[in-house]
C-alpha cells in the first residue's frame, strides 16, 4: 500500500486509540506504527542496490523489482509476541494499542500488494529464502493493486 493511503489509515485509528486511551502516548505510538513500519523496504533496497536513492526506493517498490525481501517489519508472528510482551507487563493497552496499529497496517498491505497468502509471515520469508517471487505475486503493473 502506498504511503498515503497508510497516513489515511493511520491517522482515524490513532485518534480511535486517543479517544479510548486519552493517550498521546499511545496516539503518537499507533501512528508510528501504522505508517513507520514501511522503513523496513529501505534496508532492502539498499541491500540489493548498495545505494539510497529516496525517488528510486519508491519506483522500485512499488514495481516489485527485487529478488530478495526482507521486510522485518512486516510480520503477523509480532501481534502474539505483544501480548505475551503486555501479558508479562500486566500492560494488555499495549498490546491492543500496538496490535490495531499494526494490523491496520498489514491487513491492507496482505490484500493491496498482490502478497501471497502466507507472505507476511516472517517464518514463510525464511523458508522461502526471502525470494521476492515467492512472497508476492509481480504482475507487469506491478505489486500494488492501489
Amino acid at each position: 500500500m502506498k504511503l498515503e493511503h497508510h497516513i489515511a489509515v493511520s491517522v482515524p485509528v490513532s485518534l480511535t486509540i486517543f479517544y479510548f486511551t486519552r493517550s498521546y502516548f499511545y496516539l503518537f505510538l499507533s501512528l508510528a506504527i501504522g505508517i513507520l513500519i514501511d522503513v523496513d523496504h529501505i534496508y532492502d533496497y539498499v541491500k540489493e542496490e548498495k545505494r539510497f536513492d529516496l525517488k528510486h526506493l519508491f519506483i522500485k517498490s512499488y514495481l516489485g523489482d527485487f529478488k530478495k525481501m526482507y521486510l522485518f517489519f512486516h510480520a503477523f508472528e509480532y501481534v502474539p509476541i505483544a501480548f505475551l510482551i503486555g501479558y508479562l507487563t500486566n500492560n494488555l493497552t499495549f498490546a491492543i494499542v500496538f496490535s490495531t496499529a499494526y494490523l491496520f497496517h498489514l491487513i491492507p498491505d496482505q490484500f493491496s500488494n498482490n502478497t501471497k497468502p502466507f507472505g507476511y509471515f516472517l517464518i514463510y520469508r525464511i523458508l522461502v529464502k526471502f525470494e521476492m517471487k515467492k512472497i508476492f505475486d509481480v504482475p507487469p503493473e506491478g505489486i500494488h493493486k492501489i
